[in-house]
């Protein structure tokens, strides 16, 4: 997802309560007294951060009818905290496709030499030379199974590297909601 980041965006991220509020927001949904009580700032306070991420569309307001207001974020929120979120979503597509494509793929080989060596053997001339179509028909069968062990043992390495590099980003980003 592409984020783009205006001048109201960047002006809401200048401050780091803002972000502190963003990184908070992006484990749950708040109210407005909640964010307050955790960050130990002013109900006021959080209430003018909290204006400034909603015109930045940041963060939106759920107003569901009662008494309290719960505050989360928007796709545009998501992303700003989350980049790395949906490329591994798109690798462990891509993989899980291969894998399956490559197991399709490696049951379809094993069927065309039989089916080969059936049709030659049915051939007139394959009584003179059946043996010699034999051999000629067979093929090395763990060629692409070892392709695609390969192909399959780099995706799988990719989305575990991605996976931790995404687990580190987050604590990275968790490190400042820590209060000393």
């Amino acid at each position: 997802m592409d984020i783009r980041l205006d001048k109201e965006t960047f002006k809401a991220l200048a401050s780091s309560t803002r972000v502190d509020v963003l990184k908070l927001l992006g484990q749950r949904r708040y109210m407005q007294s909640e964010i307050a009580s955790v960050l130990e700032l002013s109900v006021p306070t959080v209430k003018e951060h909290l204006s400034a991420l909603e015109k930045a569309g940041l963060v939106e307001r759920h107003d569901e009818g009662r008494k309290w207001k719960y505050y989360s974020l928007t796709k545009k929120g998501k992303g700003v905290l989350n980049p790395e979120e949906m490329k591994i979503w798109i690798v462990l597509v891509l993989f899980l496709f291969s894998v399956v494509g490559g197991f399709v793929s490696y049951l379809r080989h094993f069927e065309a030499p039989v089916v080969k060596t059936e049709m030659l053997m049915r051939a007139p001339a394959a009584e003179s030379y059946g043996a010699v179509a034999d051999v000629a028909v067979q093929q090395p069968t763990n060629y692409w199974f070892i392709v695609f062990l390969v192909f399959a043992i780099l995706f799988a390495l990719m989305l575990i590297y991605l996976i931790y590099k995404s687990v580190n980003y987050k604590r990275m980003l968790g490190k400042s909601l820590i209060k000393k």
